[in-house]
């Protein structure tokens, strides 16, 4: 099967209207465009791969941008899925800038390593000052039922944020299924067990506020949160989620971006909404 070198473009703007429109759009294989809504808080773009999934020589860029005063969500339909490799790697990069008065969300769903994959992805956060946006990656151990959870070979996640030209924070993930197993058990959790992560940043959330204490009560059971603050006064956090329930994970995060949505309006926007 060849390999793809797919890219896909996204420019947000701000109407004349106060709507959020694309003002501008490219993609190619594997990457889909569904059409756009707006639900008078944000633009829902859903961004669907159309082939299987990932496959070894792949290679896959994505640049959003969010202008002035715009507000846009990036979501996906379903689980993104890095294929068996029997020899080489694919790879990512992300690139997300916001300007000032703009919004922006990216919740995509899983993704889902197979046995034997190998996966790197490269992310950048840039954001300018005022600006606000809440970035995820959600994670899943792998075919659980076909017996292989933890069974990927290699997963580089590396992400960047900025504010202002800023740098708030800088992580580089780099582990085999194995690894990542380990780190799993120590929170008691079965090979089931998924991970969702989140940066959010907006001078609108308060250290003091009620959406704090509301996220922080999460945590117990089942369900492991963690919140922090990112160094410096410019509103960022950190949340992170691990559990293996699916089902609780995913209500869990919903809680979340609920515990967030009195602060920031856009995050009351349904995710699932076509």
């Amino acid at each position: 099967m060849p390999e793809l070198n797919g890219h896909i473009r996204l420019r947000a703007a701000c109407a004349p209207s106060g709507d959020t429109v694309l003002a501008e759009q490219a993609f190619c294989a594997p990457f889909h465009l569904s059409k756009p809504y707006w639900d008078g808080r944000a633009l829902l773009v859903q961004v669907v791969n159309s082939t299987a999934g990932i496959l070894s020589g792949d290679r896959l860029a994505t640049e959003v941008a969010v202008g002035e005063g715009a507000s846009l969500i990036v979501t996906a339909p379903s689980a993104s899925r890095i294929f068996t490799m029997n020899e080489g790697a694919a790879q990512a990069t992300q690139r997300f800038t916001v300007e000032r008065g703009g919004w922006l969300e990216v919740a995509p769903e899983p993704l889902v390593p197979h046995a034997r994959s190998v996966f790197r992805q490269e992310t950048t956060v840039d954001l300018a000052e005022g600006a606000e946006a809440l970035f995820a990656d959600y994670l899943m151990p792998g075919r659980v039922a076909r017996g292989e959870a933890w069974a990927w070979t290699r997963l580089c996640l590396r992400l960047r944020v900025r504010v202002a030209g800023r740098l708030v924070l800088q992580e580089h993930f780099d582990h085999s299924g194995a690894e990542l197993q380990a780190l799993a058990a120590l929170a008691g959790m079965g090979p089931g067990a998924s991970f969702w992560n989140a940066v959010v940043v907006s001078r609108r959330l308060a250290p003091d506020g009620a959406w704090c204490e509301a996220i922080r009560a999460l945590h117990g059971g089942r369900v492991w949160v963690g919140l922090s603050a990112l160094a410096g006064d410019l509103g960022g956090w950190c949340v992170r989620v691990i559990s293996d329930d699916p089902v609780e994970l995913r209500a869990t995060v919903g809680r979340i971006r609920a515990a967030f949505a009195d602060s920031l309006p856009a995050l009351h926007s349904d995710l699932r909404k076509l």
